[in-house]
């Protein structure tokens, strides 16, 4: 299951993290979240990383990514990914 433009528009300027969690209720198993980029924009180049998953005792299944701007510029995103294959 794909997933796009999801979560609040979040501006991040030149170096700034912004720190995302989301879930669909169970385990998905194994998800990986990038930055939904939207125009227009200054240019930025948004980086993914610290991709997390938390499991709770009563199946509540948890999922973190941080979205860092690399530059030049600033840019809205929200997430947008999906299941590996």
């Amino acid at each position: 299951m794909s997933f796009n433009n999801v979560g609040p528009l979040t501006s991040l300027a030149e170096g700034e993290t912004a720190f995302w969690h989301y879930s669909f209720g169970g385990d998905q198993g194994s998800r990986f979240a990038t930055a939904d980029i939207k125009t227009p924009n200054a240019g930025a180049v948004l980086l993914a990383f610290d991709q997390e998953k938390q499991i709770n005792n009563d199946g509540h299944t948890t999922y973190f990514v941080s979205i860092r701007n690399l530059g030049p510029g600033s840019a809205f995103h929200n997430l947008q990914g999906g299941g590996l294959a």
